[in-house]
């Protein structure tokens, strides 16, 4: 079934992730005790508080992510996350898009696809646990697209300030990270800058241009600020 037929959807955590999850925070509080406990110079009750905070921390971010959900019923799509509540009534949705998660390339165990809803203000909301790592996420999509197209109402209509609004922020998440790759991927060439002066006779004014401080930090904020400013110009252009 296609359309709202197929209503209610509820995604949620899988049992497998959930575990892995559980045994991740048990062998981070292990990672921990193995570092408060055996120095002498903290005292008990500091060593207790440390403990106790951090047990609390990671007892809260388990109970959280388990509440996390999507559920998209014949009313709206209601998705509930870490710390708020959101409801798309389906006539102000914009639209609801896969897309390719950027922090995949740098997480091993990060979903490669998400989806994200579009208010009517053109505010991107992720649906938790409608990635690819949870469901399949060509299906799915699917079916809350053709539900969206049913239960919208015949008069419903696109919002032209809020695609504006949705170019814009797109553009502008896409620039960050294009920033943050040119950083990672020019991370090698100016540590060698930076290490040049240790091997190779300079004059003194270029010596002490060549700093560690100024090449690492400073060459790596301007592949930042010129990557980023790029990505943005051209994202925005091609749309």
């Amino acid at each position: 079934m296609v359309g709202y037929e197929a209503l209610p959807r509820e995604y949620r955590m899988k049992r497998s992730r959930m575990r892995a999850f559980l045994w991740a925070i048990a062998l981070s509080m292990l990672g921990l005790l193995a570092v408060v406990l055996p120095p002498d110079d903290l005292s008990a009750s500091v060593k207790a508080g440390i403990l106790i905070a951090a047990a609390a921390l990671m007892g809260w971010l388990f109970h959280a992510t388990l509440r996390c959900s999507t559920v998209a019923d014949l009313k709206a799509i209601h998705v509930r996350g870490m710390a708020r509540r959101r409801r798309l009534a389906w006539e102000d949705i914009q639209d609801i898009r896969a897309e390719a998660n950027p922090a995949a390339a740098m997480q091993s165990d990060a979903a490669g696809v998400l989806v994200h809803a579009y208010g009517r203000d053109g505010s991107k909301v992720l649906l938790p646990f409608l990635d690819d790592q949870h469901v399949n996420v060509e299906r799915e999509l699917g079916i809350l697209l053709g539900a969206w197209e049913e239960l919208r109402g015949a008069d419903w209509a696109p919002s032209p300030a809020a695609a504006v609004a949705i170019d814009r922020r797109n553009a502008r998440q896409q620039a960050v990270w294009a920033g943050l790759a040119a950083v990672m991927v020019g991370f090698i060439p100016l540590t060698v800058l930076a290490l040049l002066p240790l091997f190779v006779d300079l004059p003194g004014w270029l010596e002490s241009l060549l700093n560690p401080f100024t090449v690492l930090v400073l060459g790596s904020l301007l592949f930042f600020a010129l990557t980023a400013i790029t990505s943005y110009r051209k994202r925005l252009r091609n749309d």
